[in-house]
């Protein structure tokens, strides 16, 4: 039976990722950023949310592609690049004792317009991450989303994962442009922010453990759509809680 790993533990193995992704990316000027949590890090804590379990890298649907290109080829042999289970691609370590600590990919994609296009768009993606959820902790949830989640599960279940998987990116690159975007491979609410390519264009060193890593020049504008405005304080100590792991 393994060891669960603590979050000190996860911690160091997530920077090691998050080294090795850096290092491809600046071989191979791939461009991507600190995001989410992994951003609010940098900001707020120069290093990682003490609470926090994974990293979020965000990518341009271009630049991912060119990612998931040269990465298997040349990331260190530790780890590899996965869907696994879920609709996000990561970066884990091959050793299943580390599993509780992986790195997320998150990918901007062109939006359609404004309208019913666009609902029914984020529509589709969100049925697609129902069908493909494999684990759902019910009790997480209030009764309407579990009939959803329910019934998207229902709906998925004579489909195979690869089907779903590759309609997944089919779906999420259906429009190829447009100045409105995206993460396509958000879950929940992370889905329908909409962003624009000048948010990101400009990336700038951000310490990190010591360390710099690439985060938007326009930070505070893209943590304030992400967290709300007063996102330099920290939440109340009962929601310090890691999200992947029971500590």
């Amino acid at each position: 039976m393994s060891r669960e790993l603590t979050l000190e533990e996860i911690h160091a193995e997530l920077l090691e990722q998050l080294r090795d992704i850096a290092s491809v990316c600046r071989r191979h000027g791939i461009g991507y950023n600190l995001m989410c949590g992994t951003l609010l890090g940098s900001v707020r804590h120069q290093g990682f949310i003490p609470w926090d379990d994974d990293v979020d890298l965000l990518m341009t649907r271009d630049e991912f592609n060119r990612f998931r290109k040269v990465y298997p080829e040349e990331c260190d042999p530790r780890f590899e690049l996965t869907y696994l289970d879920t609709w996000t691609p990561r970066v884990m370590n091959r050793d299943p004792e580390k599993a509780a600590a992986f790195t997320d990919l998150f990918i901007l994609d062109c939006l359609p317009p404004e309208g019913w296009r666009r609902k029914l768009h984020l529509l589709h993606l969100h049925l697609l991450q129902g069908m493909m959820k494999k684990k759902v902790d019910y009790s997480r949830f209030g009764l309407k989303n579990r009939i959803l989640l329910r019934a998207t599960h229902v709906m998925g279940l004579p489909f195979s994962y690869a089907w779903k998987a590759r309609r997944y990116e089919a779906v999420s690159t259906r429009f190829q442009t447009g100045e409105d975007l995206h993460m396509s491979n958000g879950a929940f609410e992370l889905m329908t922010h909409v962003w624009h390519p000048e948010q990101f264009r400009e990336k700038i060193p951000g310490p990190f453990e010591g360390e710099e890593y690439l985060i938007p020049k326009r930070y505070d504008e893209v943590l304030t759509v992400l967290f709300g405005p007063d996102y330099m304080t920290p939440p109340p100590e009962n929601e310090r809680v890691a999200k992947h792991l029971d500590v």
